[in-house]
Parts: structure tokens; C-alpha cells; sequence
């Protein structure tokens, strides 16, 4: 009953598919079997964008991965040894780069994006999960004993939990965060993760739908009205109340100013780091799917149904600029002070911001 409640949002919200795992015909697991190519790489459905230096990294539907060299003129696809949808990615360095998605799986690349390796499945979080919190639980540890419970009901079907962000600080330090409260830290580049799920106050496992740094802050996008920001003293998560009740899914900001947006338009915004939040009148009525800032400092936000919103922080004033392919948006980054790429479910598309 959970995973169909969560996995409605997913495909409403988000126009992503159902999840890799739903595809599964016999043996043949999503996890164990490389993307297949095609030759459709620009109109296929993608999920979310990234900068690798100057060039673009997209991922979408079936482990799909495209790069360009070019300012999304022209894409190449690049092999992945999964054909799990991925449903985010990010590049803290050019070369350094991460993707996540369905089935609790984390790629990696250290060429930007040419070539990705599997460092992490829902498989193995599984195990480590279920080991972690057993460990708690034994030494009389409440709160381990409450998640040790949780986590094998999250994982009781398989690893069916789904990461839907991830944020790097540097090459070594990053989380990753997804479904049902999952929260997984690295401090070594991924060659390790360890479960940070009981460093959220909060009681309730919520779906964490998106994670960055903004400004000196980590901030992630949850339910509720919620965004949780990461006190670097106590290393954990605090609830932040922003006045409202519905989901976010995307954040962008820059230095003080930070925006939560996600449901029905609904967008909210602090000047101070986080601890004070107001509205933003966004005029949509569809849900923010996605959110950046450009070059300039501008905030550009997409949405369920295809709209394009860019506009000024400090003013909140923005204007609707077409899309040339009206669809649902999942992804923006900037790619000049008047352009940009977008993402969705027909594929990726160049936009001029006038």
C-alpha cells in the first residue's frame, strides 16, 4: 500500500516511468543487465540534467544516459550497466560525477560522464540496512529497534526503495536520498555508504525528493511543507517548518536565498539560510517537477504541464517562456545567460530564455 501510494507520485508528478523492477520478465533483473542502445537519445523520456564542467549529462528511462559536448546541440549515448530507471545526477567536479534512481541504484563516473560503474544496488543497502539497524536494535537502542522495523518492511519485496537525488559536496563527501526516509552517506567517493536514515528528526519516514548545497547550507526538499537542513555540529537533519503542508520536490537557491517548490505550483522561499519562509506566487497550478539557477543568479523552474517559469529572486517577478516541444519538464540547468536545456518525457530540448 506504501509503495503504490509513493510510486503514484512518482508518475503523476514526476512523468517518470513505473519502475524498472515492474519490467522484470523472469531472471532478467534490471540491475544485472547493461542499457540497451537506441538510437532515439534525444526524444527518449529523461529525468533530470547536470553539468560536467562544460559539458551535459542527462539520464532517464532504462539506465539511458546522454552526454553533449555542445550545449545540447548534439548527444551521444554513453553505456550503463543497468537498465534501472535513473532518475537524477550530478557532477561535483567535471570529471567526478554520480546518478541514481529505481532499485536503490548508484552509479558512478570519474571521466565526466564518458563511462559509469555500479557502486551501489538496493540489494546490497538491503543487507547493510537491515545490519545496521539489527546492530541498534541488539544494544537497546529504541530508535534502532523502530527503523530495524521499517527497513524490513521497506525492503520486504526487494529492493524496491528508490533514490531520487544526489548532491556531492566534493569528490569524497556526498548523500544520496530517496523513498521512504532513505538517506545514505559517503565519505570516500562511494566505495562505502553508511546509513544516516536515523540522523533525520523526524519520526515519520518521509520521502526525501531532493537534496543540494545552497550557499554554506545542505538543505533537502520532503513532505509535509518539510525541508530538513543539515546541522554540521550535531551531523543531522533538522525539520524546518515553511508554513506549508504539501510536497517538495525541487530546491534552488543561491548564498541566502533558497526555494522549496513541488505541488499544484507551490513554491516558498527564505532569505535567511533557511529559518524563515514565505510564498512565492508562481501563477502555475501544475507541479514544479524541477528547479535551477542560471548564471545570472535567475531562478528557472519547470513543471508538470510543460510550463518554463524564469524570473528573479529578490523580485519573485517571472515570466512563461515556451518550450518548442510542449511536454511534461522534469530537469533544467542553464547554458548561457539566455539559454538553456530542459528535460522531460519527450526527450531534451534547447531553450532560448527571452
Amino acid at each position: 500500500m506504501r509503495r503504490s501510494f509513493f510510486l503514484s507520485i512518482i508518475c503523476c508528478l514526476l512523468s517518470l516511468s513505473l519502475p524498472a523492477q515492474a519490467a522484470r520478465n523472469g531472471s532478467a533483473d534490471p540491475l544485472d543487465v547493461p542499457a540497451l542502445p537506441t538510437r532515439l537519445t534525444t526524444t527518449t523520456q529523461l529525468s533530470a540534467i547536470a553539468h560536467a564542467g562544460k559539458r551535459l549529462v542527462a539520464v532517464g528511462i532504462r539506465g539511458l544516459i546522454i552526454t553533449s559536448d555542445d550545449e545540447g546541440t548534439h548527444w551521444t549515448q554513453r553505456l550503463a550497466p543497468v537498465s534501472s530507471d535513473l532518475l537524477a545526477v550530478h557532477f561535483p567536479t567535471p570529471q567526478r560525477g554520480w546518478a541514481v534512481g529505481h532499485d536503490g541504484v548508484v552509479l558512478h563516473s570519474k571521466d565526466g560522464g564518458l563511462t559509469w560503474v555500479k557502486q551501489l544496488d538496493g540489494r546490497q543497502a538491503a543487507v547493510q540496512l537491515i545490519a545496521h539497524f539489527q546492530k541498534m536494535a541488539d544494544a537497546g537502542d529504541e530508535t534502532g529497534k523502530r527503523l530495524l522495523a521499517e527497513m524490513k518492511l521497506n525492503y520486504e519485496s526487494g529492493p524496491e526503495q528508490a533514490l531520487l537525488d544526489v548532491w556531492f559536496e566534493d569528490e569524497q563527501h556526498g548523500f544520496v536520498c530517496g523513498s521512504f526516509g532513505t538517506l545514505l552517506f559517503t565519505a570516500d567517493g562511494g566505495k562505502s555508504w553508511q546509513s544516516w536514515i536515523e540522523k533525520i528528526d523526524y519520526e515519520t519516514l518521509l520521502h526525501l525528493n531532493a537534496i543540494r548545497g545552497i550557499g554554506n547550507e545542505i538543505f533537502m526538499a520532503s513532505e509535509k511543507g518539510i525541508v530538513f537542513r543539515l546541522d554540521r555540529s550535531k551531523q543531522r537533519f533538522a525539520a524546518v517548518e515553511t508554513g506549508y503542508t504539501g510536497s517538495f520536490f525541487s530546491l534552488a537557491g543561491r548564498g541566502d536565498t533558497i526555494v522549496a517548490a513541488g505541488l499544484r505550483g507551490s513554491a516558498y522561499r527564505s532569505t535567511d539560510a533557511g529559518k524563515n519562509w514565505s510564498r512565492i506566487d508562481t501563477g502555475l497550478a501544475a507541479s514544479v517537477t524541477g528547479a535551477a539557477t542560471g548564471s545570472d543568479g535567475a531562478l528557472m523552474l519547470v513543471s508538470q504541464n510543460g510550463s518554463l517559469l524564469y524570473g528573479d529572486l529578490a523580485t519573485q517577478r517571472f515570466t512563461t517562456i515556451r518550450v518548442p516541444r510542449p511536454t511534461t519538464l522534469s530537469g533544467i540547468v542553464a547554458t548561457g545567460a539566455k539559454s538553456a536545456v530542459v528535460v522531460g518525457l519527450n526527450g531534451v530540448q534547447q531553450v532560448q530564455l527571452k
